[in-house]
């Protein structure tokens, strides 16, 4: 009897070690692709929930250029954001389906109400759309800030990334 492995076992073993590479590998890849997407979603996150508490800050009863701030980004745009009550009531919400009461990006966007904002990172840049409604609130002495931010990804698993949406009242209670 000879000692050792046969070619044949040789090659099942070398089968079996290729297989859980590029498992492994493929494992990776997922990962990697994770990594980014919660990346864009934490920066869009963020950058609604900074929006919310610029507008916030601002008391209901502000009228003219007392109702606007303004925002820039790191590519030197500078944005204005209104919050008072618009004639036209917004832009538009999402009227039935899962979506209900939120804002509606497939419509374009409103002046003071929108902004695209480029976040700066060493990767290259990204573009986020931010919009916003500022609506009556349930009580006379209220209003609804709805805030809503996305990636502007044209490519990849990314672009199918939803909106987060962030809603808030202010005024007296």
């Amino acid at each position: 009897m000879s000692r050792g492995f046969s070619l044949i076992e040789l090659m099942i073993a070398m089968s079996v070690l290729a297989v859980g590479l590029l498992g492994g590998i493929a494992v990776v890849a997922v990962a990697n692709a994770n990594n980014g997407r919660s990346k864009l979603h934490s920066t869009a996150i963020t950058l609604a929930q900074s929006t919310m508490e610029k507008i916030v800050a601002i008391p209901r009863s502000a009228v003219g250029s007392a109702a606007q701030t303004k925002l820039t980004d790191c590519a030197g745009n500078t944005f204005t954001i209104e919050t008072s009550v618009p004639a036209g009531g917004g832009p538009d919400l999402i009227d039935s389906g899962a979506f209900a009461g939120t804002i509606d990006f497939s419509k374009p966007p409103m002046d003071n109400y929108s902004m695209r904002y480029v976040m700066c990172s060493s990767a290259g840049n990204v573009g986020y759309d931010i919009r916003w409604r500022i609506e009556a609130g349930p009580t006379p002495s209220t209003q609804l800030v709805t805030v809503s931010a996305k990636p502007l990804v044209t490519a990849g698993a990314a672009q199918l990334t939803l909106p987060y949406t962030l809603r808030q009242l202010r005024g007296d209670f």
